[in-house]
């Protein structure tokens, strides 16, 4: 790799973890420039502005998570297994893991949701939409190897588990309290282990 694509990538890299953290709005360009140690110039010979650097440290952030939520799943082979890795792994965002700051498509929609004409929403709803087909996937595959009950219904389900894991994350932030994350996934797993065969 060339060295003008590793200093592309390390903006990128760095840049998303302080957007997420901080947010896409109230991150400067100094807050970045002293994140990355390279001078304004420098990000803009990368990137035209910092509309099309939060655009790509958002698809950065985002497919990092997924990643992580895909290597966690992958080493399951039923669908309620797959469910609770889903779960665990998309909790320990709280503790910064894979990326700091929480779930990156949840907060980037809270922020940018009034924002008319914003270039950033596109890519949240698809985010968003990507992690609920993810887990309709799982469900239906699921259903079909009557892994699961055939009353599921996969996208309603798919939509609690991710509203609630999102909801979750919020309020563990606003409360602190780790042990709101165990609630949780206690709740989630009594409520996999009920749509179970």
């Amino acid at each position: 790799m060339k060295k003008g694509e590793l200093t592309r990538r390390n903006i990128i890299r760095k840049s998303s973890a302080i957007f997420n953290k901080k947010g896409y709005m109230t991150t400067t360009m100094s807050d970045i420039i002293q994140e990355t140690n390279i001078q304004k110039g420098g990000i803009y010979r990368h990137f035209k502005d910092k509309e099309q650097l939060m655009l790509e440290s958002f698809h950065f952030a985002t497919e990092i998570m997924q990643e992580h939520l895909k290597m966690s799943v992958s080493t399951h082979g039923n669908a309620t297994d797959k469910l609770i890795a889903f779960v665990e792994a998309f909790l320990q965002l709280r503790s910064g893991k894979p990326i700091v700051g929480g779930c990156p498509i949840f907060n980037a929609a809270i922020e940018m949701d009034d924002l008319e004409g914003n270039t950033l929403l596109p890519s949240i709803n698809e985010a968003m939409d990507t992690l609920i087909m993810w887990i309709m996937n799982i469900i239906e595959d699921g259903i079909k190897h009557q892994e699961l009950k055939q009353s599921v219904e996969p996208y309603d389900t798919a939509i609690y588990i991710v509203s609630t894991l999102e909801g979750g994350l919020v309020l563990d932030r606003l409360k602190n309290d780790g042990q709101l994350t165990d609630v949780i996934i206690n709740n989630l797993r009594q409520y996999i282990a009920m749509i179970s065969n």
